[in-house]
């Protein structure tokens, strides 16, 4: 024991003299596990959304009894029926909204608060006056806190203003709740005028044998889904695994800094623990020692990040939510908490990241590092071959990322040292020392080197492939699109869609309706357009040919592109959409391109939706206008003439800009995760530069002393520091282009379903390369400065 406390004593000692190595060692495992466990929470609070009941009540939701497809409530008599039969393990929910006299929304959730009389009251944090009760009052609602400037409020108001309504309800102003204010039932009931309806009802602990009964008494007046089987977990399953790859990808660009620690400390304290040897430390001793130093360092970065995870997570959130409500359908807005679990997954990732890196070091390793650099050459060239040819799955796609990154981390450090084994081809002294001093700087920052080639050449594979998908979706839209106007309607009114057709400035008029079922348990959407073939002239074919008559008949439909790429629907297969209890047969006749859906889709004549049992919903009225009409004349004419809403009225240019803003939320995250990266290997650079500046300084002295003036060599160091870092880039931009080539090509259609078509931005490309070089010639002042600054005391 007294052995181990020495060795350890004496590793201390060895951090303290050397606090860069100690910085760069814990910020980069630190970094890196941030970056991981925010992922892993984003997820993890997305599984247990279900977690806690409406009634903000510690027992988890098994089971949602929800409204048939096409119904907005359930009948309330369902969950008296429910516990007439015994099933006093249901919550019924009445959710609503209410407008404000400021003309606020305001989000209403009525629970059953009786419930708060037998369990255990949620620990709200209520910010009231001094001498007004805390308590939860049956007539009141409660606000978060969070969202009272949002609605105009302040805790010294007492009562709320409703528009439309003459109830004046009190409300309490509480932390954490969330976007649902709560109310108790019977009182939201009253406020929303809901006459006794529920929006769902929540099972707890609902066993599976009693599955088939809950559905028996249910019929077809309601639906009984798991909680964890509902259209947003089907739909978000691979937004959250390329989320956690890219992760995984940030992980192991920090993980280079910590690497080059364990290699310099290593090599440091090599003489050290020979001596220790000598002195009669048993082997043992020194091992247990190194365990106990890497396990507590796993550990203290491991809390590190998952701190910084938290922080990160609670940041993204709000991004992360808007994008799962907008495309994937999310039910529950996610809140994150700080989970024990992102600590424990941090601190094993971390320990066996570290037990990697050890073992790499050893000596046997290094003799045979030809050896294994061929064998590893071979089996990496072998890997890309069959996933190029093969690959099919999500993960078959990110592992040929991977193998991609794994080429050019082998090949870039040995085509650099390989340029520098040429012989020296200068002439003046200073330049040959400052070539001959890159090469052992290479030794030294080959791992820095790694991490801003795989940060780079990442960023630039994300670019292609976010700018890819922006052009490729603005051509998308442009003919998707392409009608002058669009009205928002909320019901089908034939009346005005006759006037509107009749109408001398209008050209056209187009519909939009759907019906949303299920095709084989997949969320699905049949949609139309109209009965005309002219009324799918927007509709783009992955054949290249225009829609007509030919592709309806005989049950005909026309399927998204999601169908054939993501779920094996080919053509002429015969598909059962099913809603409720109805089903609607589709021959499938054609291929569309449908870029931003994430379900499946069909698409058929209108008269085909109308005359199924199917329930359906008008969404929207296009408007094609005639030559030498504005927009603004139309506009006019439809809330004067045919008393439209103006909120209901979008010119074309303003729904694109929607529809753009919605897709582009959803590589938002991707962009802010891609720049954490980024920021991680320029850390990684320059940490690693001060970390070295004390085994320079001798030989910056010796110059010195010959004559050389400081601030030539601090020109000469960032002069080395460039050249080493555009040779990097010049090796990122293939190794960009070849993950932008495999994320388009394999990626995308296989987690989403898209076929998207390369285009790359080269002035985005340049000044991205440019930027990093910038910032790395930043990084690289600090530890010059320093070295250079030290020899003037030495002058002085």
């Amino acid at each position: 024991m007294a052995e181990i406390k020495l060795i350890l004593t004496t590793h201390i000692a060895y951090f303290r003299r050397h606090p860069w190595l100690l910085l760069l060692f814990i910020v980069g495992l630190s970094l890196g596990s941030a970056l991981l466990t925010a992922i892993a929470g984003l997820n993890q609070e997305a599984k247990n959304r279900h977690s806690k009941s409406s009634a903000l009540i510690d027992s988890a939701v098994s089971h949602i009894v929800k409204p048939p497809i096409g119904q907005d409530y359930l009948d309330g008599k369902l969950w008296l029926k429910l516990r007439e039969n015994g099933f006093t393990n249901t919550q019924p929910v009445l959710r609503g909204k209410l407008t404000l006299d400021s003309g606020k929304t305001l989000y209403v959730q009525g629970i059953n608060s009786l419930l708060w009389m037998s369990q255990p009251i949620p620990a709200f944090s209520t910010q009231v006056g001094e001498n007004e009760s805390t308590g939860f009052a049956f007539d009141a609602i409660m606000i978060d806190s969070n969202r009272a400037q949002r609605y105009q409020l302040n805790k010294d108001d007492k009562k709320l203003t409703l528009q439309n309504n003459p109830h004046t309800p009190k409300f309490v102003l509480v932390d954490d709740i969330g976007v649902w204010s709560l109310t108790d039932i019977a009182y939201a009931d009253m406020l929303l005028n809901a006459k006794g309806k529920l929006s769902f009802i929540e099972f707890t602990a609902l066993a599976s044998e009693q599955v088939s009964q809950v559905e028996a008494i249910l019929g077809h007046k309601a639906r009984l889904i798991a909680s964890q089987e509902q259209d947003f977990d089907a739909l978000s399953e691979a937004f959250f695994f390329n989320l956690a790859a890219l992760a995984l990808l940030g992980y192991i660009v920090a993980a280079f800094l910590s690497f080059n620690a364990i290699k310099l400390s290593i090599a440091g304290r090599k003489k050290l623990l020979t001596q220790f040897n000598l002195l009669g430390c048993s082997k043992q001793a020194i091992t247990t020692a190194i365990v106990i130093e890497f396990t507590l360092m796993s550990f203290i970065t491991a809390l590190l990040g998952s701190v910084a995870g938290f922080v990160i997570a609670n940041a993204l959130v709000l991004d992360i939510n808007r994008t799962l409500m907008g495309l994937y359908q999310l039910d529950k807005a996610l809140t994150i908490g700080w989970q024990w679990q992102t600590l424990a997954l941090g601190f094993i990732v971390n320990l066996a990241t570290l037990a990697v890196m050890v073992v790499t070091q050893k000596n046997t390793l290094k003799n045979q590092s030809q050896t294994l650099f061929t064998l590893s050459l071979l089996g990496i060239l072998a890997a890309l071959s069959y996933l190029y040819l093969n690959a099919s799955t999500e993960f078959e796609a990110l592992l040929l990322c991977f193998f991609i990154l794994a080429m050019f981390v082998l090949l870039t450090p040995n085509c650099l040292q390989g340029l520098l084994s040429f012989k020296n081809p200068f002439k003046q002294p200073l330049w040959q020392w400052l070539f001959a001093d890159s090469k052992s700087q290479l030794t030294e920052l080959r791992i820095a080197i790694v991490a801003i080639l795989v940060a780079l050449g990442s960023a630039i594979g994300m670019q292609i492939m976010v700018k890819s998908f922006s052009n490729t979706l603005n051509a998308h839209l442009e003919k998707q699109l392409s009608a002058d106007m669009y009205i928002h309607v909320d019901k089908f009114q034939s009346e005005l869609r006759a006037n509107l057709s009749n109408d001398v400035d209008i050209q056209r008029v187009g519909i939009y309706m759907a019906s949303n079922g299920y095709i084989d348990a997949m969320p699905a959407k049949l949609a139309s357009f109209g009965n005309s073939a002219d009324a799918f002239s927007h509709i783009n074919l992955t054949s290249g040919e225009r829609v007509n008559q030919a592709h309806f008949a005989n049950n005909g439909c026309i399927a998204n592109e999601q169908a054939l790429i993501k779920h094996g629907i080919k053509l002429g297969d015969t598909v059962l959409f099913r809603q409720n209890q109805h089903s609607f047969l589709c021959r499938i006749s054609a291929f569309a391109y449908d870029y931003g859906n994430t379900a499946l889709g069909l698409i058929t004549l209108e008269d085909n939706i109308k005359h199924s049992p199917l329930h359906w919903q008008v969404y929207g009225l296009s408007l094609t206008l005639n030559e030498q009409v504005s927009t603004a004349q139309i506009t006019e004419k439809l809330i004067n003439n045919y008393g439209i809403d103006s909120a209901a009225i979008s010119e074309n240019k303003r729904f694109k800009e929607i529809a753009n803003k919605l897709f582009n939320d959803t590589f938002k995250v991707t962009k802010v995760l891609n720049g954490f990266i980024l920021a991680i290997a320029l850390i990684s650079l320059c940490i690693s530069l001060l970390s070295l500046s004390a085994q320079h300084a001798k030989q910056l002295a010796v110059l010195n002393s010959l004559g050389v003036d400081p601030s030539q060599l601090h020109k000469l160091k960032l002069i080395q520091t460039i050249i080493l870092v555009g040779f990097t880039c010049l090796f990122a931009i293939p190794l960009g282009l070849a993950l932008g080539l495999a994320l388009l090509k394999y990626v995308m259609p296989i987690a989403f379903g898209w076929t998207i078509h390369f285009y790359l931005d080269i002035p985005a490309l340049i000044s991205t390369c440019l930027f990093l070089l910038l910032s790395a010639v930043v990084c690289a002042y600090l530890p010059m400065k320093r070295l250079t600054a030290s020899l003037h005391r030495k002058e002085g």
